[in-house]
């Protein structure tokens, strides 16, 4: 077998790891926004407002995610990383099935929630288990590859999903105990049922990396515990609290935008240019699935080139340059009424957002050492997807409701916060840029 190890060419063996890691990704996308294509159904049957659908698709499963997250990300660097994935993998999966047996909007936002907590147990430990497979040269790729089960994973929740709620209409299926269960439930119970053949393949084939664990040295001068737990990583983050602060307001503040196209676009769409689940399915499939895998790789790449010349900080840039070209075509998808052209801007805005796709995970793998990666990446997770995931969409559905009104109020909302939240983030970026750069350098 090849070397796994961090400081030696990755090998076969680290790039198939890779591949199971993003086949479990890609499965968690499809289980976190496959309701996004249900929306309205749901709406009708629990008879709720978007306000509700917000709470519901966003803190709804982001607010125990995240919590968790950091638990998960200490267990990520001090235990068994294989481990911890494929109890989350069995754990979410029965969450989706449960989501399709909810009977009230109560309890399909408690099923919501505990696939949030499945899906904690991820990102911490593949981010770590990549990091110590791959060197910094060529990591920023190896990082994008995982990121492709983002726009895999939710390209195959559009077109899988918006197929399977339409040939599930009117079609029911008898459960034991007299459970009947019809039309989009039904697409739940399909996806969560996925989990468990790769909870197998990954419990088999997967085997743990060597860790790299270099000393870290406190700035006043006091020796740190290597089994510590968030203690150090906070006295390490107080030492470069600017480029801190700097990536994660940053880069929690862009996540706002660079949800909605997968979260609410759907449901625009569908109201403002009378797209069927179908056809929502097909086209959004292909922009987040193709163009969206396109730019992953594509944004890996070029940071892992510009790494090699010398530019440390290559994973800022090219987010900053993707923010610059979100906001000539997001906002823009949101508001036009030609169909064609608003999907022509919205897959121009999409290969921009998944330029960045890899490269917010790569920037904190770089500032700090090895045996902080697990924690820093859950503490990442935690403002991001709070903001991505929860206020944005709360935010989206309370603007559609209560500040916009007419056919397009959904539109109107999406644009506005999409083009705040996106200079916000530039601002704050372009400001503190330097500061990550040096301590990328301290870092390495």
């Amino acid at each position: 077998m090849n070397s796994d190890k961090a400081g030696s060419r990755p090998g076969a063996y680290a790039y198939y790891v890779v591949a199971l890691l993003t086949l479990a990704y890609m499965l968690s996308f499809l289980d976190r926004i496959l309701i996004s294509l249900v929306v309205d159904p749901i709406r009708q049957e629990f008879g709720v407002g978007d306000a509700a659908i917000g709470l519901l698709v966003g803190f709804g499963f982001v607010l125990l995610y995240s919590i968790m997250g950091l638990p998960f990300g200490k267990l990520a660097d001090r235990g068994n990383r294989r481990n911890l994935i494929v109890f989350g993998i069995i754990g979410w999966s029965l969450a989706t099935m449960a989501c399709g047996l909810a009977g009230s909007f109560a309890m399909l936002a408690i099923a919501r929630a505990l696939v949030g907590i499945g899906e904690a147990t991820l990102s911490p430990a593949a981010y770590s288990t990549i990091a110590d497979r791959f060197p910094a040269a060529s990591r920023g790729f190896a990082i994008s590859l995982y990121s492709l089960g983002v726009t895999l994973g939710g390209g195959l929740a559009m077109v899988f999903g918006g197929q399977l709620v339409e040939w599930t209409s009117g079609v029911s299926l008898s459960l034991p105990f007299g459970i009947e269960v019809g039309e989009w439930r039904l697409a739940f119970l399909a996806v969560g049922f996925l989990g468990f053949p790769l909870a197998l393949l990954l419990l088999a084939t997967m085997r743990e990396a060597g860790r790299q664990v270099p000393a870290i040295q406190p700035a006043d001068g006091s020796k740190a515990s290597e089994d510590g737990g968030f203690d150090i990583l906070f006295a390490w983050m107080r030492q470069h609290r600017r480029a801190f602060i700097t990536i994660l307001s940053g880069y929690s503040v862009l996540i706002i935008a660079t949800y909605m196209p997968m979260l609410w676009a759907p449901a625009h769409f569908a109201r403002l240019h009378g797209m069927s689940p179908s056809e929502i399915g097909s086209h959004f499939g292909l922009m987040i699935g193709g163009l969206g895998s396109a730019g992953l790789i594509l944004g890996g790449l070029w940071s892992d080139r510009l790494a090699r010349r010398g530019h440390i900080d290559a994973p800022v840039r090219i987010v900053i340059l993707s923010i610059l070209m979100q906001l000539a075509t997001m906002v823009a998808a949101y508001l036009v009424t030609d169909r064609s052209l608003a999907l022509l801007l919205l897959a121009a805005g999409m290969l921009a957002v998944s330029l960045i796709g890899g490269l917010q995970a790569a920037t904190l793998q770089a500032m700090v050492p090895p045996l902080l990666r697990g924690r820093v990446s859950a503490v990442y997770l935690l403002f991001a997807n709070l903001a991505g995931m929860g206020i944005g969409p709360l935010l989206v559905g309370l603007f559609s409701e209560h500040v916009f009104a007419g056919p397009n109020s959904l539109g109107l909302s999406l644009a506005s916060l999409s083009g705040t939240s996106l200079v916000v983030a530039l601002a704050i970026l372009l400001a503190g840029r330097r500061s990550v750069a040096a301590t990328m350098r301290a870092t390495s």
